[in-house]
């Protein structure tokens, strides 16, 4: 006897489980340390990222992010434009 909602059900589960390996998120754990060590674990991967980023607080880590994307943004922009004139 085939149960077609038990197939659906699976599949929904493997779909599921394919966007988090591509996205690289896990499903979150129940309780608040889970989610706490989860928020700590961004938060040292964005420091990496960050330069000068080991030495901030999470606080002015966010501040300091918000410009290094700008300058990075900035960055592109220049080299855009200076490809620009470089290529006929």
């Amino acid at each position: 006897m085939e149960r077609p909602w038990l197939l659906e059900k699976a599949k929904r589960r493997r779909n599921a489980s394919k966007r988090h390996e591509i996205s690289g998120t896990r499903r979150q754990r129940k309780g608040r340390s889970a989610s706490r060590a989860s928020v700590q674990r961004k938060v040292r991967t964005l420091q990496g990222l960050v330069p000068g980023g080991r030495r901030l607080q999470p606080e002015q880590l966010f501040s300091c992010t918000a410009d290094y994307i700008f300058q990075l943004r900035l960055r592109v922009h220049v080299l855009r434009a200076l490809s620009k004139l470089c290529l006929p």
